[in-house]
């Protein structure tokens, strides 16, 4: 279903190649088209063949047939039209890349974006539709914005065009976002599966995009264009269907061989050691020598360049006995750490006889000083996070030496992010955000099992890496039964709180219909009043609940209430007398058919009617039977309170607007009766702005409206728990090799 894997350009071609002006240049151009067009058709099939999975556990979880039968419906008719919206969806996209080449468009050109009045004009569907295609677009734009930063500029610089914005890109996420939902437009199902659909592609497509937008930085920095953008040092998650196609392939194209070949994971190695050398030497030429530099007799100060150099094999050595010694100490703070790693400095010192701080007699090599001084500025990183709480800092601080004995014997450590050791310490980190201080450090508990994992590593490694995926398998098994188990957890949280909701919408609703009826007729008859109140109420409340508002069934059910009310009025009017006698019999078979849907009880409807047919003779003879009568004010008490509408006084300040802000999935960290909470961002009503937050394990921790959070932030007591979603090593790789930028650039300017 894919098209051919080398793009054409067509007889249009000569306009095109005005703006991309080598043949080379014009092979680039080609290659990322290539990429694309081999990506993403894999990238959709992965998310068609989850579709189905998807609706049919909607099914089996449907409270309701109707429910059910539409999701199993809308799963028969997308298996029929699945070739169809792929090829579509494929077909829009590679037009869509020829075409920018071919025009390319300026950055200042802002026609995708409607105005309010535009948007004023679009029914409540495509209101929702546009609002769910936004989030997943603005969510990838910032997901990416780096890797899409230096595409943009490399497309404008070979496009010829001054600058070009994300949402030009074509093959950026706003562009695939509308050429999937062009695609769907073949299909015109129930808005709610629409968007389970969409929230699928934003899970497959958008969630693995990222590997492209790599991919094809690659191939344009190997073809030499803009080489010089800073690249972020780790790369994004390459999705299974496209993995499982690469290691299928035995005959690689030019393009998988830059993402893929070995050689090309050693330059990215040498390219970040190189990078990391560079800026070390500044920042020493600054006056900071680093952790261990600071620490260790012989360090790289003028006057030990003499001094024989420590062998790596004998650093290896004297850092595993320093390790077995690790395995036994067990600090419980950051601060600990700290002073058990200055301990570990001089320890380490002694064990390779090298002398005192005054007196050296021997150094490291150039290479372990500096391998050694990342790995410090690394755990430094780590124990400054304020997203990992303290106890499992020290847990973590822990695994300082064995990752330095990692890059000494393994320099692909800080080039790959597969590495073994890596994965495991990004694992570990990602789970221990989740993670708030019970009082559990039991052995099944997180703690148990990260402590666990730290102890494992400090035992049993001493030269083989492979330890760390054994132990990684491990841990990796245990999350993802717990996060199956979370999910299942979450999802009937926030099941039962939309329905819950729903039954409040519904009930205020109805109320209030009711009640407006009861306001225009204050002399309604008691027995009307019984009916509507006590059966006729639950009638309509099922209906709003089952069918909606627009429905054919709520209308009926309101033209029987103002049926109800005109049969019981006088009727002086000979014909209205004839008009009514015709239709009593379909009124109280209307009446009867919806009490029984309800289950209503039988011998109180019986009552109810025979009431009933006491107002009705009253009005044949133009009279009225109001009965005792009642108070007018209300028909149905209005005590439905909706959560979040009736919050103190809002103030739409910068806290509001970043409370408003909050995404689905985003951490939260906050005070509650003096203790520290961490929650997940689960579920928020697009009605009254109630959030629900939940912990790892999918239980409910809070319950908030945007107000309440708001007042949080505002008091200092709430903080948004930052690239949660970014593996540790990554986001310490980047802070990094931006402070050591920084001290490049101060250098400098000295």
């Amino acid at each position: 279903m894919a098209r051919d894997n080398v793009i054409s350009f067509g007889q249009p071609a000569s306009s095109a190649r005005r703006r991309v002006p080598d043949a080379r240049t014009h092979e680039l151009v080609t290659a990322c088209g290539r990429l694309a067009s081999e990506t993403l058709p894999r990238l959709v099939q992965e998310l068609f063949e989850h579709i189905d999975d998807e609706l049919y556990q909607l099914a089996d979880k449907s409270a309701s047939d109707v429910l059910q039968t539409r999701y199993f419906e809308a799963m028969r008719e997308l298996r029929k039209l699945r070739e169809p919206i792929e090829q579509a969806f494929l077909r829009d996209q590679m037009d869509r890349y020829e075409a920018f080449w071919l025009h390319p468009a300026p950055a200042q050109d802002k026609t995708d974006e409607p105005d309010s009045a535009e948007l004023s004009l679009v029914d409540d569907e495509e209101l929702e539709e546009n609002l769910a295609v936004s989030g997943m677009v603005s969510k990838a734009e910032n997901r990416y914005h780096r890797e899409l930063f230096a595409l943009n500029m490399r497309f404008a610089q070979i496009a010829g065009i001054p600058d070009l914005t994300t949402r030009l890109n074509p093959i950026g996420p706003y562009n695939l976002a509308e050429g999937f939902r062009q695609a769907m437009r073949q299909w015109a199902g129930d808005l709610g599966v629409r968007l389970v659909v969409f929230k699928l592609f934003d899970r497959y497509v958008m969630g693995y995009i990222g590997g492209l937008y790599d991919d094809v930085n690659d191939v344009l920095v190997e073809g030499g264009i803009l080489p010089k953008i800073v690249q972020r040092v780790r790369r994004n998650p390459v999705a299974p269907a496209v993995q499982r196609a690469r290691d299928e392939s035995h005959d690689s194209t030019p393009a998988e061989s830059v993402s893929s070949e070995p050689g090309a994971e050693e330059i990215s190695q040498e390219q970040i050691l190189g990078m990391l050398e560079q800026l070390l030497s500044a920042r020493r030429t600054a006056g900071d020598h680093g952790l261990f530099s600071r620490h260790l007799p012989g360090g790289l100060d003028a006057g030990c360049g003499h001094l024989p150099a420590i062998a790596s094999n004998d650093l290896v050595d004297a850092l595993h006995s320093l390790q077995r010694e690790a395995s036994v100490e067990a600090p419980v703070s950051p601060d600990e750490i700290q002073q058990l790693q200055n301990e570990m400095l001089i320890n380490l010192g002694r064990q390779l006889e090298m002398g005192t701080m005054d007196a050296p007699v021997k150094r490291l090599n150039q290479v372990d000083q500096d391998l050694m001084d990342v790995i410090g500025m690394l755990f430094e990183f780590i124990l400054d996070d304020s997203n990992v709480p303290d106890a499992m800092k020290a847990l973590l601080g822990r695994l300082q030496i064995p990752m330095i004995k990692v890059a000494v014997i393994d320099r692909s450590f800080f080039g790959n992010k597969q590495h073994p050791a890596r994965r495991l310490l990004n694992a570990l980190a990602r789970a221990a955000m989740g993670w708030v201080d019970d009082g559990d450090r039991s052995a099944k508990s997180l703690y148990g099992r990260i402590e666990t994992a730290v102890t494992r590593v400090l035992s049993d490694f001493s030269d083989d890496v492979g330890l760390f995926a054994q132990i990684f398998d491990d841990f990796a098994n245990y999350i993802e039964r717990e996060a199956r188990g979370a999910e299942v957890a979450e999802e009937r949280i926030n099941q039962v709180t939309r329905g819950q909701e729903q039954l409040l919408i519904a009930r205020r609703r109805v109320a209030e219909v009711l009640n407006e009826f009861r306001i225009a007729q204050p002399d309604m008859p008691l027995a009307v009043v019984n009916i509507l109140r006590e059966g006729w109420h639950d009638v309509m409340l099922l209906a709003f609940l089952r069918e909606g508002e627009q429905s054919d069934v709520w209308g009926q059910s309101l033209a029987a209430v103002e049926e109800l009310i005109w049969s019981v009025q006088p009727k002086d009017d000979p014909a209205d007398r004839q008009r009514l006698l015709k239709a009593i019999p379909e009124l109280l078979k209307k009446l009867r058919d919806g009490l029984n849907n309800i289950s209503f009880d039988q011998h109180r409807a019986s009552q109810l009617f025979k009431d009933l047919q006491v107002c009705h003779i009253a009005a044949l003879r133009g009279e009225s039977d109001v009965g005792d009568g009642e108070s007018a004010d209300e028909l149905v008490p209005d005590e439905v309170v909706l959560t979040g509408t009736g919050d103190a006084e809002v103030i739409e300040d910068d806290f509001f607007n970043q409370a408003q802000a909050l995404q689905i999935g985003q951490w939260l960290e906050w005070q509650s009766d003096g203790n520290c909470v961490r929650g997940k961002l689960s579920w928020r009503s697009e009605v009254t702005s109630t959030c629900i937050f939940v912990n790892r394990k999918g239980m409910k921790v809070a319950e908030m409206s945007v107000n309440d959070i708001a007042k949080l932030f505002r008091a200092t007591q709430a903080r948004l728990l930052e690239d949660l979603n970014t593996p540790l090593m990554d986001r310490a790789l980047d802070a990094m090799l931006g402070a050591l930028q920084d001290t490049e650039a101060s250098v400098d300017t000295t």
